[in-house]
């Protein structure tokens, strides 16, 4: 299930999300394995409409601890152990046969979430305070003991493979006075501290509809961005780039820093593909018609197909305001050298707050801050605009520097064309690749 999350509004996603997503879904399982097997029921497609209105225990087989979750939601929180223990699906699924209990991982990995979320559940108040992340740090397993600057954890073994048995059965057996907010407060002897002021933000800062208004104008106005049908770029992406495929039976060769070419085409209002053409294989293509998302023959579900839709928007941060609530500017700080207002708005849902950052000067948008939330824990991403230029009147960033917890990709731009025919066709999704030949029998 490696894909990339895409990351919250359509500023951060930019180009940067969309060409890593189709790196890491090179070698994507089809989730259909885990539906009901041969014999039963037919397996439900993998689609949104199918999906709508169905847990993860309804609607998949063999689901345990996540099985009250929305169906669509299921494929984010493996992507966040993908991530947090850098793995892949095969270090606790068999590839093919999902449903399988064959593998120990994945029952040590149902015990560590029933650890998680009983801790969050009676000691932290409900609040996700624990995650995989909060011990695993991107290694499969857990350090058990402090290690100097630039070693390796020890070799031994884990308390996962000390003790099993790790799951916690019944949360209400925890003492509830565990509760951070049970303990007793701090006592200071002598007089009361005088009350900390409350935090005022400076006078200084600028309305929040005078920096979008600023944004507007310094992108080349509202009539210059009314005019844009269709944008297409070209050029490079420095990332993990994927070898060619070796031989069969040859050992894996691990991926590298690498520059391959890069494409992005939209088509407004909201549709959007993206194409990375690595060594040796076909293009690897991802995209939104508008209605929508995949990646390869893969449809998006849930939050990814809405961080998907907001991809599709231009130019970006446009529709900040709308898709945020209590939006505000609330500090000055310094990106790359320059001044630069920092604009904070909380998400619909108030599952998190994501963060803009334009200059202070020319009113462009330099910086996009933003999580991408999971039942389990949450992908940070900070995408980076710089070298913008004038394109038929439009300014454009032709640099993005993307950082998230899988590398630093950087995109530059080329060719940069306004208003050039782009086909429907070409964000339509792709049709998965026809099932592979059955061996003949000896």
């Amino acid at each position: 299930m490696k894909t990339k999350l895409p990351v919250r509004s359509f500023s951060r996603a930019l180009v940067s999300l969309a060409i890593t997503a189709i790196a890491l879904s090179l070698n994507l399982p089809d989730l259909r394995a885990q539906a009901p097997a041969a014999g039963g029921p037919p397996a439900p497609p993998l689609t949104a409409a199918a999906m709508k209105g169905k847990t993860a225990g309804k609607f998949y087989r063999n689901v345990k601890v996540l099985k009250d979750i929305p169906a669509a939601d299921l494929h984010n929180a493996m992507e966040y152990i993908n991530v947090t223990l850098g793995v892949g699906c095969a270090y606790c699924h068999t590839i093919g046969k999902f449903d399988s209990d064959n593998k120990r991982e994945k029952n040590v990995a149902r015990s560590m979430m029933r650890m998680t979320m009983a801790l969050n559940a009676s000691v932290f108040d409900g609040k996700r305070e624990v995650t995989c992340f909060t011990c695993h740090r991107g290694a499969s397993k857990g350090a058990p003991t402090p290690v100097f600057p630039g070693e390796k954890s020890p070799t031994e073994p884990t308390a996962a493979e000390i003790v099993p048995p790790l799951a916690v059965r019944n949360i209400t057996k925890l003492d509830p006075g565990m509760s951070p907010s049970k303990a007793p407060a701090t006592v200071v002897s002598g007089p009361a501290a005088a009350p900390k002021p409350m935090a005022v933000a400076p006078a200084s800062l600028p309305a929040v509809a005078d920096v979008f208004s600023k944004y507007t104008q310094a992108l080349g106005g509202t009539a210059a961005i009314g005019k844009v049908t269709s944008l297409v770029e070209k050029g490079t992406v420095e990332m993990l780039v994927p070898p060619p495929p070796g031989p069969q039976g040859a050992p894996p060769v691990p991926p590298a820093i690498g520059t391959v070419p890069a494409e992005i085409d939209r088509k407004l209002p909201g549709k959007v593909v993206v194409s990375a053409q690595f060594p040796g294989r076909a293009p690897n293509r991802e995209g939104f018609d508008g209605i929508i998302g995949w990646i390869g023959p893969r449809e998006l579900t849930g939050s990814e197909l809405a961080l998907r839709r907001e991809f599709a928007e231009f130019p970006p941060a446009s529709k900040f305001m709308e898709d945020h609530f209590q939006v505000q500017v609330d500090a000055m700080e310094k990106i790359g050298g320059r001044d630069a207002y920092r604009v904070v708005g909380k998400r619909p849902d108030g599952s998190a707050i994501d963060r803009l950052y334009f200059d202070a000067q020319t009113g462009l948008l330099l910086r996009s801050y933003t999580t991408m939330q999971s039942v389990l824990g949450s992908f940070p991403e900070e995408t980076n605009y710089d070298d913008y230029r004038v394109v038929s009147g439009l300014k454009v960033p032709f640099t993005m520097v993307v950082v998230d917890p899988e590398g630093k990709q950087t995109y530059k731009w080329s060719q940069v064309e306004l208003n050039t025919p782009v086909e429907d066709s070409r964000f339509t999704k792709p049709l998965p690749p026809p099932p592979s030949p059955t061996p003949a029998a000896d």
